[in-house]
């Protein structure tokens, strides 16, 4: 992101007043320096901004008691240079909001303010004048809002058709004004950056598309099942899967009369088991209800298990030709970056507002289809999400605010995920006369009805671990090994201490799994599945 200088350099001055602001301000932090961050009394920087709500008909203001007006937040640099950031956070103190993000990372108002002498904390405060730079914030209404006693005694959200005679200072009204209209200008400029998309990016998917096997036909089950399984797992893991899924149940009759055990043996290693029992329960609904047929109709293709606008989108457009968003991590990531949207990608509203923007802009018959693919092609292998986008081969790096402004680093925007809970687990792998004990984990739950190797809570040491087969009645006689191991769900870590015991009984706690059995019909998740691995490497 430009630093401070590089903003004020780039501000674009509407008027003869503005170009002397400007003018004045830089020739005065030349001749102060950086003490221009803290207090002199001549002058220094404030950061202030306007607070609007994301449809842009409210602001939030706040009663300054020092000037008895409603008006803006924002305060002193304070030896701060970012002012962007320090406007943030003035706004979250003075109005006790939490999510505020910037419209924009431009500024939009560079003013000198007089401010009169008067004064503060029981201190006379000579006249001085306030260099001021201001951003325009977003914030979403529904948020507790609280005063902060020594500074103000009132915070709400106005109408932007009631708040002029709310403030009592007449020289600020039309700096408000100013901005509010800047808002909404640069709020319809990044709009408007959605009409260039179908233009550009369909030649270059014509010239950049991968070649994907889910990408030879447009037949809704293979569609239908890709986009199922690319969810959370990278396209090249994905490849294998989707040959040796269609290999075994070719169609959704098939799909739908699977045994269990079969069907979550061809997931094995995919994670998220509810993905493909929900495939299975959608197939059953089409057959019972559709005839067997894939419904083509957007709404009915939603409704089925475990289908959800994205995936509801793709096949719509993919396989009918259909004008519907199908809006997942990857599109989100590249509109973000290029409208320079700082609002959480994660929030529903966010989602459903760049859906509702690109529905506007699609283009018709095959090209919706085409659309679709081109915008999570960009996100997938230029726009990426680990590591810096490749700005330098994207055909949108001409109208792409992120990289016209430095911003791609901070965008996407995500919630603050909650700190994962750490478990300690210790893990069997019971071996007696070639066979392997295993079981079936509780109906309710994590990894609900899946297989898994004997365990217990908490680390034991081997005197602990041998004791607690002793109790199941598997009469241990050897260690082989014991190996660390960790799994990460999205709420739970599991740490885990793994021993390969050889038996001499196999008790009937377990089932004891033959080789062949291990290898086509016990599926084990990836948390259990990672000891198999190693005990496979080491044969």
């Amino acid at each position: 992101m430009k630093d401070l200088r590089e903003q004020i350099v780039a501000y674009e001055p509407e008027n003869d007043v503005e170009q002397q602001y400007k003018e004045e301000i830089l020739r005065q932090w030349d001749c102060t320096g950086d003490e221009i961050f803290e207090r002199p009394d001549e002058g220094h920087f404030t950061a202030s901004s306007i607070i609007l709500n994301p449809a842009m008909d409210k602001m939030l203001m706040v009663y300054h008691n020092i000037y008895q007006s409603m008006g803006w937040t924002g305060g002193h640099a304070d030896g701060a240079q970012n002012l962007l950031q320090k406007a943030m956070d003035e706004a979250k103190e003075e109005t006790g909001i939490q999510e505020v993000y910037p419209l924009c990372s431009e500024i939009l108002s560079l003013d000198i303010l007089p401010v009169h002498s008067h004064k503060k904390r029981g201190r006379l405060v000579s006249a001085h004048r306030h260099y001021n730079v201001t951003y325009g914030l977003i914030a979403p209404e529904k948020q507790k809002l609280t005063i902060k006693p020594d500074e103000n005694s009132e915070v709400r959200w106005v109408s932007l058709d009631e708040w002029k005679p709310l403030c009592s200072e007449p020289h600020m009204i039309p700096v408000y004004e100013k901005i509010i209209e800047r808002m909404k200008q640069k709020q319809q400029e990044k709009t408007g950056l959605y009409s260039y998309l179908a233009d550009v990016l369909l030649p270059w998917f014509a010239d950049n598309a991968r070649d994907l096997p889910w990408r030879k036909d447009k037949e809704p089950y293979h569609i239908w099942l890709s986009e199922i399984m690319l969810q959370q797992t990278r396209v090249e893991a994905v490849k294998g899967y989707y040959h040796r899924f269609l290999e075994k149940l070719p169609d959704i009759k098939a799909l739908a009369e699977a045994p269990e055990d079969e069907l979550l043996k061809l997931w094995e290693g995919l994670g998220y088991y509810s993905r493909v029992r929900n495939l299975q329960k959608a197939a059953q609904v089409i057959m019972e209800q559709h005839n067997g047929v894939f419904p083509s109709d957007y709404a009915k293709i939603l409704a089925l298990p475990g289908i959800g606008d994205y995936t509801a989108g793709a096949v719509a457009s993919i396989c009918f030709d259909a004008s519907t968003p199908a809006v997942d991590g990857n599109v989100l990531r590249v509109i973000s970056r290029i409208t320079e949207d700082y609002q959480n990608i994660l929030a529903p509203a966010m989602k459903k507002r760049i859906a509702d923007n690109l529905r506007r802009v699609y283009p018709g018959g095959e090209m919706a289809y085409t659309f679709n693919q081109s915008l999570m092609e960009l996100g997938a292998t230029v726009c990426v999400p680990n590591g810096a986008p490749k700005c330098e081969i994207c055909p949108m790096n001409g109208v792409c605010l992120a990289c016209k402004n430095g911003t791609w680093t901070v965008l996407p925007q995500k919630e603050a995920k909650k700190k994962r809970r750490i478990e300690y687990k210790t893990v069997f792998v019971l071996q007696c006369n070639g066979n392997t004990a295993v079981q079936k984990r509780p109906a309710n739950g994590l990894l609900a009805s899946l297989w898994q190797y004997p365990n217990v809570e908490g680390t034991l040491d081997t005197q602990a671990a041998l004791n607690q087969a002793q109790e199941w009645g598997v009469k241990p006689v050897s260690v082989d090994k014991v190996l660390p191991g960790k799994h990460i769900f999205s709420h739970v870590e599991w740490h885990m201490t793994c021993y390969y015991l050889q038996c001499e009984n196999q008790s009937d706690l377990f089932v004891w799994a033959d080789e062949n059995a291990m290898n086509t019909q016990i599926a084990l998740p990836t948390a259990f599945r990672i000891f198999r691995e190693s005990e496979e490497r080491s044969q």
